[in-house]
């Protein structure tokens, strides 16, 4: 009798010491040590305070008459068309091309990655890159965007691991992650080819990706930059092919192509009252003033509500 008593009392000791580890020590019971009670009360809080974005309001009187039959505007921050022609229409982007070339780069290398230069390129517009300078891929960048560099792109494109096929490959793959199917690349810097071909909605949808990186949006409001080689003896000075930027104060980027094929290309990024707008037209006798056309439409018909 006196056995069974004490096996009990074992029993019951074990059973309680059992207790005691779990509540202090296994992980369950420091949950509220990770994720603190009023976690909940504030995720909720951020929720309240969330505020959509306006929804961008059109009169609509007229549309725009433009010389381009090609162009789009769309509302950044929800995406809604504000107005455009023949948006799906195929047509030629000449170096507007350079924003895909830009945000793949961006994608693929680090800003400092440093590339020499080991093959000449003077195909169209260049910086004059000289064989063997080293050159940091932000610089690259720059000078892509800014001056609508083809030396530069052909680099950046040839410094990847499959050569300048391989990096295009990449710049399609990016469409082709965004449903832009209505977009293909040959090259790195839009040099013509009948196979070279995009929409002016597939570039609105590829301006509106673009900004997203901070490294574009700070870059394409530039007027003129210097940028160096890595040890600042070699001096590229370059400025910008957006005849907009600094002219209309709406105009704050974002990229130019002009082909004799193409005629003239221009994705713009607008600020209108706040609200940021982009813009694109393709075939363009006159791409600047086409543009001019479509910010004074924006401001007399687009409004924006809570």
């Amino acid at each position: 009798m006196l056995q069974i008593i004490k096996n009990s009392w074992l029993d019951f000791l074990i059973i309680f010491l059992i207790l005691i580890v779990n509540l202090f020590w296994l992980p369950t019971f420091s949950f509220w040590q990770i994720y603190p009670k009023n976690n909940f009360i504030t995720q909720n809080d951020q929720l309240l305070n969330f505020q959509s974005p306006s929804a961008p309001i059109i009169k609509l009187v007229s549309q725009p008459v433009l010389n381009s039959n090609n162009y789009i505007l769309i509302d950044v921050d929800t995406n809604k068309i504000l107005t455009s022609k023949n948006m799906d229409k195929k047509i030629y982007p000449a170096s507007t091309t350079k924003l895909a070339t830009a945000v793949t780069a961006l994608n693929l290398y680090p800003l400092d990655e440093v590339i020499t230069v080991d093959q000449a390129y003077d195909e169209g517009k260049t910086m004059k890159l000289q064989l063997g300078e080293k050159i940091t891929v932000k610089s690259l960048v720059q000078a892509l965007l800014v001056y609508s560099a083809n030396d530069s792109a052909f680099t950046l494109a040839n410094h990847y691991r499959d050569g300048v096929t391989g990096f295009v490959s990449q710049m399609n793959s990016l469409m082709t992650k965004y449903n832009l199917t209505n977009t293909h690349f040959i090259n790195p810097d839009g040099l013509h080819n009948d196979n070279h071909y995009s929409t002016v909605y597939d570039l609105s949808q590829l301006g509106r990706l673009a900004i997203q990186n901070f490294t574009v949006r700070d870059v394409v409001k530039n007027r003129s930059l210097t940028v160096t080689d890595i040890t600042g003896q070699i001096k590229h000075e370059i400025t910008t092919t957006n005849e907009l930027l600094g002219v209309a104060p709406e105009v704050i980027g974002l990229k130019t192509g002009l082909t004799p094929e193409a005629k003239g290309c221009f994705i713009g990024l607008l600020n209108i009252n706040n609200h940021l707008v982009i813009s694109v037209v393709a075939q363009s006798d006159d791409r600047f003033q086409d543009t001019k056309i479509l910010i004074d439409w924006l401001k007399q018909n687009v409004f924006w509500q809570n």
